[in-house]
């Protein structure tokens, strides 16, 4: 039988990459691209029922950018937790596995590398946000005995992004900068586990055909810090002037290691 594979958020940078990944994981499936706000539950009701049987919902679909969020922290929560809340709810009767797409901002910042047993305890909005779409989840999938993998997705970057997202702030700032002068920094000596959007991508679809349950942070297992990566972009060497409180977000792997095999994509 041919898989059929229902996949939210599927315009965004993440959602286009999964796209592509799952044509070539998952050729023969049949690809369901939700269209439905998920802020409202008839329309994500009607949406999965015109959508037909499903074995697999693949829930990419959320508000990011921290500008966004901070503006609009209701519209926020609504997406985040209330589309995953209605997401699930039109999926009642449905044994579809769910590969929900957390966030590393549930974490705060250690020194030592995160583990998925870690504490949770967002300083975000945007954190606090996919946290409670987390604990929903598991409790609505738990109760109806479906299958769920949490994927926290850590620091990812990609060519195509825009607004205030850490990549294309620094480009912005590069195209107006005089490369003998200081670059001042927030954060510079802070650790990331950065990760390209095509590689996150990749790994999410591979969680998702696998049968990999509960939390799963997704991540390079590769730390540099903010001041590495920006000088990787930079078309010229940089004067890197740290300021304000460096934070470390980074990810201990060996559960993805453990789940699909070396870290590589």
């Amino acid at each position: 039988m041919t898989e059929r594979i229902y996949i939210t958020g599927s315009g965004g940078i993440v959602g286009r990459h999964a796209l592509r990944a799952l044509a070539e994981l998952a050729p023969q499936a049949e690809m369901i691209r939700n269209t439905a706000d998920l802020t409202s539950l008839s329309a994500a009701a009607a949406a999965v029922k015109e959508a037909g049987p499903l074995d697999l919902v693949i829930h990419l679909a959320a508000m990011v950018p921290v500008a966004e969020v901070k503006a609009d922290p209701a519209r926020a929560y609504a997406v985040n937790a209330g589309g995953t809340m209605n997401l699930l709810a039109a999926l009642a009767g449905s044994s579809a596995r769910l590969l929900l797409c957390s966030s590393s901002h549930v974490y705060s910042s250690q020194y030592a590398p995160i583990c998925e047993t870690a504490d949770t305890k967002p300083v975000s909005l945007y954190g606090q946000s996919k946290l409670m779409a987390e604990h929903a989840a598991r409790d609505i999938c738990a109760a109806s005995g479906r299958s769920l993998c949490i994927a926290r997705l850590f620091s990812i970057h990609d060519p195509e992004q825009t607004g205030s997202y850490l990549r294309p702030s620094l480009e912005r700032r590069f195209a107006g900068v005089d490369p003998e002068e200081e670059f001042e920094l927030y954060g510079a000596e802070g650790l990331r586990d950065f990760l390209t959007a095509e590689e996150a991508a990749r790994y999410l679809v591979r969680l998702a055909l696998s049968d990999a349950e509960g939390v799963v942070n997704v991540a390079s297992g590769r730390p540099v810090t903010v001041a590495g990566f920006a000088q990787s972009l930079s078309p010229f060497p940089l004067k890197i002037k740290p300021l304000g409180e460096s934070t470390n977000l980074v990810a201990d792997v060996s559960r993805l290691q453990e789940l699909l095999g070396e870290c590589n994509v």
